[in-house]
């Protein structure tokens, strides 16, 4: 069995350890009569708003977070401080589309001008290894081992990040793929651990097993995204969103969808499947893998070529309220949701009841009924996880990769306001509609699991294989030749 996130008691546990033990530059403390305001605001909006917040974990267990976040606000805080404080309680929700962030200057900073860790990494199987360096001049440190960082061990670092990290359920894939691949490991390291450039860095070569220390300084922002495009040109994102191309003859499709938005919108769906046909192809690949998703209609339009049959794609879409007591402190204004949106129901919540995946949904032509392989990792998340999960429960692929990363059934966003704390500007993102999926099957507490797991290792990533895609043409033409 796949184990379990660790209890919420034991977050704080970890996370307070980083917040006493970092390095954390002078900044203004905030008394703690206005953070106490901060944190009842912080609450109230997650617990009002939030309408799937018990969905993996319960009442009790989310009151003792809270309440023991609570009894740490007694003495004046930075706002970063406050901030590291907050951030475990939201990772404890176990949602991966609720947020608590910094304030937005040292948002705009660390993306900008302070000096973060001039790395990027990936974390595989508990470790971390430097993939991208940004220093001017290149010192030929990728593929290494991080085994610390100004004298805090990197297990201590990457407990810290994953009991902050926010994320569906107790899948095992989302969090060290946000953290790593997700590129969030330079900005934590400074936010949430405190630790700050210059950096004093212990490396272990995995290949002799020989140690090394090295001490850099730290890279801005704006030079990063500078250096990026002309060091590392094969990691530049394609401008379409979505694409077809074929393979064999033909014979294998391949469906790569970035996000579900843009150019995967219209009739790109429609013109792809009718290539399909045209080339009769007999597999097809959909590549889904480090896709957070988009509008949701398009998860659907996908899943009705892939059906044959009417089918339901929600059971229900709920909401807490229409209005909010929080709302005056919603950034850019809170709004209420349209009273033609949704009808109260004997729960006394709220159900949506015109979204367009509501109610009972037609297959597309022309229908593709051959071989179907998904490829999934810890970025396929939200409308591609729903897509997922359909083709999961109606037994309709074979999925290749790793857990993905949104709940097998469903998941809370729509919606989402941003609430700004009024006296130390932290913000906090509330989604506010739960959807529940039209599936059965599947782990409540996961997400879709792999049928054949390949996870690429450092050395993959470093030479720009891809054993994930290799696996599906072997599997496809597997297949083609009985």
């Amino acid at each position: 069995m796949r184990g379990n996130i660790r209890g919420s008691s034991h977050i704080f546990a970890i996370a307070l350890a980083g917040l006493l033990s970092g390095q954390t530059r002078s900044a203004a403390k905030i008394d703690p009569g206005l953070l106490q305001e901060d944190f009842r605001i912080f609450r109230s909006a997650l617990e009002e708003g939030h309408s799937g917040i018990y969905r993996y974990t319960p009442k009790p267990e989310m009151d003792r977070a809270f309440d023991t976040a609570g009894k740490q606000v007694v003495q004046p805080m930075s706002a970063l401080e406050f901030y590291r404080l907050l951030a475990p309680v939201v990772a404890a929700i176990k949602c991966g589309h609720t947020a608590v962030l910094p304030p937005r200057g040292v948002q705009e900073a660390m993306a900008n001008t302070f000096p973060l860790f001039p790395f990027d990494v990936e974390v595989s199987d508990g470790k971390v290894y430097t993939l991208r360096e940004y220093m001017p001049d290149q010192q030929r440190l990728t593929g290494l081992e991080v085994r610390a960082i100004n004298g805090f061990p990197i297990e201590q670092i990457l407990r810290t990040m994953i009991a902050a990290t926010p994320g569906d359920g107790d899948s095992e894939s989302v969090r060290p793929w946000r953290i790593g691949h997700g590129g969030a490991f330079p900005r934590l390291l400074y936010s949430l651990i405190g630790i700050e450039s210059p950096f004093a860095i212990e490396f272990r070569d995995p290949a002799s097993g020989t140690g090394r220390k090295v001490r850099l300084s730290g890279v801005r922002g704006d030079f990063r995204e500078t250096i990026a495009p002309v060091r590392y040109p094969r990691d530049q994102k394609p401008d379409s969103a979505a694409d077809v191309k074929f393979m064999d003859g033909g014979s294998i499709a391949i469906l790569t969808i970035r996000q579900f938005a843009g150019s995967a919108g219209g009739r790109f769906f429609d013109d792809a499947f009718e290539q399909i046909r045209g080339r009769q192809s007999r597999s097809l690949i959909i590549d889904v893998r480090n896709n957070s998703g988009g509008a949701d209609e398009l998860g659907k339009k996908l899943l009705s070529f892939l059906v044959d049959q009417p089918f339901q794609y929600y059971d229900d879409l709920v909401l807490n309220a229409r209005e909010f007591s929080f709302s005056r402190y919603v950034e850019g204004g809170g709004g209420v949701i349209p009273e033609s949106l949704v009808e109260r129901g004997k729960d006394r919540k709220y159900h949506n009841i015109q979204h367009p995946n509501w109610g009972i949904q037609q297959p597309s032509q022309p229908h593709f009924a051959g071989q179907v392989l998904a490829l999934m990792n810890g970025g396929s998340f939200s409308t591609t996880c729903e897509l997922l999960s359909h083709l999961h429960f109606r037994k309709r692929a074979t999925f290749i990769g790793e857990e993905a990363a949104g709940g097998y059934y469903g998941n809370t966003s729509g919606r989402m306001p941003t609430v700004v704390l009024p006296n130390s500007k932290v913000a906090v993102r509330v989604p506010l509609q739960t959807y529940y999926l039209a599936v059965q099957g599947g782990d409540p507490l996961h997400s879709i699991l792999p049928d054949v797991e390949v996870k690429p290792t450092i050395q993959d990533l470093l030479a720009g294989d891809d054993p994930i895609m290799a696996k599906a043409l072997e599997l496809a033409r597997s297949a083609s030749r009985y």
